[in-house]
């Protein structure tokens, strides 16, 4: 195991390495509109003629800053309120445009897109991403420099449109000001990179970046895009209110009756100054209309991850999420009054968030060998907060996070982190402190006496890319350690990892790369023998057809059981998808077999995981999608399967447009164990949903969903059926003339 004082060491001389530098990509302007800019996918206004062409592209994957084989053109221009891009994509053979309609965020590499990232800031470490597909479909994102990370959870304001004809398609994009955060005037100076997928047999990348193999950073591959003269007229408030509604009957074990509810919700966005939003939420919309997939939980010893699909907490989504997850969204239910502050600009970003959760979430209880969910029946206080401050290719932070219970227990999390990067080196850090008070309530966790707890976390890690890659990382979590608003259900441990991986680049056209890898992680108890170990040896691929290969064998894995014994096993792991057609595309499959530990007995067994996803597009304004996946364990005492669940799921989508769909969703669940107990359980959910973005402002959700739980026990089984609505409306005021 590396000692811990080896990795501080470690990172300062990354640190002090000095940066590599990269060659940005082609400088762009963008003019002043003259007249109005008409959205309708078409380039045909004098003032987008009279607007300077980029056109130099480049190749970056499967080729190697090679010249495309298709021709891109970009042109910017800018007024008061808006930023216009708009595209010229032209291609060969306009027959094979790959263009679906898709749900909003859901644009990929199965179809033709373009998309342009935008740092306002210039300061190269985040950024804004749009994206759009053939048929004008969304998605957008926040790109984030210090993570070499994309999240596609924020939504935010903006409208395209696209336009198809024999030479190929064009896209434009209308962007508020406001939406970058743009209220300062005068000449600007912002970062830029544009990049067009081109989905064929080959998935082509065309970038006006010229990224090589294996880059380290991103904007430092940019383009400086000037703007001469920006006098925005943006929105100082933005108001949007929704209403919600649900009338839900239950039977059986999920109680009896009809219910019904109505709420309003109001958010306040006030952009206080240049870079500097504050938003007051009242009542915040919580509501999840996206079920989440069924999990298999049967033999696990740690609290599952769900990802978040609440629209919520889209401002500074970048500086939530940390290396040592501190902020886990979904430990904040349903509060009643929520205020929050976003700070943006090229040397300072913040976000800090205040709330009143009457939702009563689960509290994480996290242990060495498993951990623990408690359920409790009092409201909270909760707070957030995250600064960083950036200089040239580093940037350092403070954080914290607290939780109040009105019982009187408490948790607090505080420390600093810090990030560093060039062309082929990255190194980041971060170490907190907690201090908590536990619940005097041992009737929903045994140990929970109202005693004090104190404990520390400490992350580290180390990328290199070149011709070989390497990763080092190292994570401590002492036993005293609590996170009630992250996500920290394993304490009492070191850990330590090595990477280490060599890509090569064969000449051929079915496989682009493979990349073999060997990596090592080792896990030490702080105060105990024993420990957990893995060796990995496997390699990627990707090639033709969107081909992805991962297979890794772990010959002599050492695992921790509930118990603290110390058993191995030995496995094989995949991960293969594919797009066989343009109607297929994607065929997946994921899985593990060989010997596995039953956590329930602590025994070693033989076992297997599959999962398997297949969707389709029999039409353009159709998809359909299907999921399955099956955990089991064999070798019961009495002979057969000791565990054996699955979990399956079936979505069509039809699209009445690029922004109105109707979705119907079925989800099933099976588990059973035989051994040490015999019981069955199984669960279904189907539900028909309507979404539509009538304007820019204006969203609308409604549908119906009925799910039942169905244990062995019939006293024990119940039904619950719901109808919904939901409607979203976004009024902006001060913009001025």
């Amino acid at each position: 195991m590396i000692r811990p004082v080896l990795l501080p060491l470690l990172a300062l001389a990354v640190l002090a390495h000095p940066a590599r530098a990269a060659e940005p990509g082609p400088p762009a302007s963008a003019v002043r509109a003259q007249g109005e800019v008409t959205l309708d996918g078409r380039l045909d206004e004098a003032t987008w003629q009279a607007a300077p062409v980029l056109d130099r592209f480049v190749e970056y994957y499967p080729g190697d800053l090679t010249p495309p084989t298709e021709r891109t053109e970009v042109r910017f221009l800018y007024d008061d309120r808006y930023l216009y891009v708009g595209f010229r994509l032209s291609l060969r053979e306009v027959d094979k445009l790959r263009k679906p309609f898709v749900r909003r965020d859901k644009v990929g590499g199965t179809h033709d897109y373009v998309q342009v990232y935008l740092d306002p800031q210039g300061s190269g470490r985040n950024g804004y991403m749009f994206r759009v597909n053939a048929r004008g479909v969304k998605t957008d994102g926040l790109n984030d420099e210090a993570k070499q990370s994309e999240t596609l959870d924020p939504d935010y304001d903006w409208d395209a449109a696209t336009s198809i004809d024999a030479g190929g398609w064009t896209a434009e994009m209308r962007i508020p000001l406001s939406t970058l955060r743009i209220t300062r005037t005068g000449p600007q100076g912002w970062l830029m990179v544009v990049t067009r997928g081109v989905p064929r047999g080959q998935y082509a990348i065309i970038s006006t970046a010229r990224f090589p193999k294996n880059a380290s950073c991103f904007y430092c591959y940019a383009s400086p895009l000037e703007l001469p003269d920006l006098t925005p007229k943006t929105e100082t408030l933005i108001v949007t209110p929704s209403v919600t509604g649900t009338a839900r009957r239950d039977e059986g074990a999920a109680g009896s009756g009809d219910h019904s509810r109505g709420q309003v919700s109001l958010d306040l966005k006030w952009l206080a100054y240049p870079g500097g939003v504050v938003d007051l939420a009242i009542k915040p919309d919580f509501s999840q209309v996206e079920a989440d997939a069924p999990q298999l939980t049967g033999n696990l010893r740690f609290a599952p991850n769900l990802p978040e699909k609440r629209p919520f907490f889209r401002e500074g989504l970048d500086l939530v999420s940390t290396q040592i997850p501190a902020f886990y969204t979904r430990t904040v239910l349903a509060p009643d009054l929520g205020l929050r502050f976003t700070q943006r600009s090229a040397g300072f970003n913040a976000t800090a968030f205040l709330a009143r959760d009457v939702g009563k979430p689960a509290i994480l209880e996290p242990g060495l060998l498993q951990s623990r969910l408690a359920f409790p029946d009092f409201d909270s206080t909760v707070a957030f907060g995250h600064g960083k401050w950036v200089r040239g290719a580093a940037d350092a932070g403070l954080l914290f996070a607290a939780k109040r219970n009105d019982d009187g227990s408490s948790n607090s999390v505080a420390g600093f982190d810090a990030s560093w990067g060039d062309a082929t080196d990255r190194a980041a850090g971060q170490v907190l402190g907690s201090w908590t008070r536990d619940p005097n309530r041992p009737d929903l966790i045994a140990d929970w006496h109202g005693q004090s707890l104190a404990g520390t976390a400490l992350a580290l890690r180390w990328d290199h890319t070149a011709e070989t890659l390497w990763t080092v990382k190292y994570n401590l979590y002492s036993e005293g350690f609590r996170s009630w608003l992250g996500y920290a259900p394993r304490v009492g441990y070191q850990e330590g990892l090595v990477d280490l991986r060599r890509p090569l680049y064969p000449r051929g056209w079915i496989v682009n790369d493979v990349t073999p890898y060997v990596t090592y992680d080792r896990l030490a108890p702080l105060n105990r023998g024993g420990g957990e170990q893995d060796l990995a040896l496997g390699f990627t691929s990707y090639g033709v057809r969107n081909l992805s290969v991962d297979v890794s064998v772990h010959p002599d894995t050492r695992v921790l059981t509930r118990q603290g014994d110390e058993r191995r096993t030995r496995t094989l792991q995949w991960t293969i998808s594919a797009v066989p057609a343009g109607r297929v595309p994607q065929v997946a499959t994921t899985g593990t077999v060989g010997t596995m530990i039953d956590f329930a007995t602590g025994e070693v067994v033989d076992g297997s995981t599959l999962s398997l996803r297949l969707r389709t597009r029999p039409l353009d304004r159709l998809e359909l999608e299907a999921w399955w996946s099956r955990n089991r364990l064999g070798d019961a005492p009495g002979g057969g399967t000791r565990l054996d669940e699955t979990a399956g799921e079936l979505m069509a989508t039809w699209y009445f447009g690029p922004a109105f769909y109707a979705m119907a969703d079925y989800q099933t669940y099976r588990g059973r164990r035989t051994w040490p107990a015999a019981d069955r359980f199984s669960s279904s959910l189907a539900s028909l949903q309507f979404a539509w973005e009538a304007r820019p402002d204006l969203q609308l959700f409604w549908g119906a969903r009925s799910g039942a739980e169905r244990p062995d026990d019939p006293a024990d089984r119940g039904r619950s059926t719901e109808v919904y609505f939901k409607v979203s409306r976004t009024i902006r005021t001060g913009r001025g003339d």
